[in-house]
């Protein structure tokens, strides 16, 4: 015998275990919205009339984010726009620009692509091999570079990044093993803007990843299934994960706990004398010493540090977006 929906009786497709409810695809994509837009409700994380970049990828995850917000905006009263970065990975990249394109497009959301190659003159791969540098270590800082000059060039308020509760706990709790605690602080459901850095929130804060990726396939909305050929088949953020969902099957909700518990006391972890960051010498970017971290990923991967180069280059990506 088929489950049936819990509130209307229709075939159900998916069980929330916390909720003690089986749920049918109408009902079910409007429990992921409802969590998205209660989120951002509580947590503060938009502000009626603000510009907000939604950062996406090209998967599951950041194609549920863009999809639940572009129907929050109507509802909340902000501006949307979308931003992806593509970093010059054969085959991965190719496949997932063209999704954010189907994306975008299908959601009426105006978007900009800020090109890696373009930027830098070479891909991930290769600006990695010649910084001798991991090429995921290098991924996250050029990422987090980009996104950040695409949203002050873009007179953005806010950027939207789509990581969901899987994610941020798993990262939460390395963070606490390795004692590294202030990295606490940017794990909560936003970080502030301050010294040059656009502020970030997350609305998919407490979204479970099935749920995210549920969501998106249920909405018909594009997305990429292609792996990155560089994602690690082991790491610690994984082995935290499984431990994090073994809690889970046992106790349903010990998640969303976990991190509204994250969410009130994330702040806590950052405080404590720190120096205002300085203006990066060639770009201007924030920047805790002459060179901020991509001017000097640059530089010696390079030969020149390609900060003001990239700012010019993102200045005539997001000159595309129409608020």
């Amino acid at each position: 015998m088929h489950a049936r929906c819990s509130v209307c009786g229709e075939p159900a497709v998916a069980r929330v275990e916390y909720a003690r409810k089986w749920l049918c695809g109408a009902h079910f994509a409007g429990y992921v919205e409802g969590k998205v837009l209660g989120a951002l409700e509580r947590y503060r994380l938009v502000e009626r009339g603000w510009r907000v970049l939604a950062a996406v990828s090209g998967g599951a995850d950041s194609a549920a984010m863009l999809g639940v917000l572009a129907k929050a905006s109507v509802a909340l009263g902000f501006r949307l726009a979308a931003v992806h970065v593509d970093l010059g990975i054969e085959g991965f990249s190719e496949a997932s620009r063209r999704a954010v394109e189907e994306l975008c497009g299908s959601l009426g959301v105006p978007f900009a692509v800020v090109s890696l190659p373009e930027v830098a003159g070479v891909g991930l791969p290769e600006l990695a091999r010649r910084a001798r540098r991991p090429v995921c270590s290098v991924c996250g800082a050029v990422k987090r570079y980009l996104v950040n000059v695409a949203a002050a060039e873009a007179g953005a308020d806010v950027v939207a990044l789509g990581h969901h509760a899987d994610d941020l706990l798993a990262y939460a709790v390395k963070n606490f093993l390795f004692q590294r605690l202030p990295e606490l602080a940017k794990l909560g459901p936003k970080t502030e803007s301050t010294g040059g850095l656009v502020g970030r929130v997350r609305p998919l804060y407490e979204v479970y990843k099935s749920e995210a990726s549920l969501y998106a396939r249920l909405s018909g909305l594009p997305f990429t299934e292609e792996r990155c050929p560089y994602s690690p088949n082991r790491s610690v953020e994984g082995e935290v994960r499984a431990f994090l969902d073994s809690v889970e099957a046992r106790r349903p909700g010990f998640k969303i706990s976990l991190a509204r518990g994250l969410a009130r006391n994330a702040g806590l972890w950052g405080q404590g004398p720190r120096s205002p960051p300085r203006a990066c010498r060639v770009c201007g970017a924030p920047s805790e010493g002459e060179l901020c971290s991509f001017c000097r990923l640059t530089l010696k991967a390079l030969g020149r540090p390609m900060g003001d180069v990239a700012r010019e280059k993102v200045r005539e990506a997001v000159s595309a977006i129409k608020w």
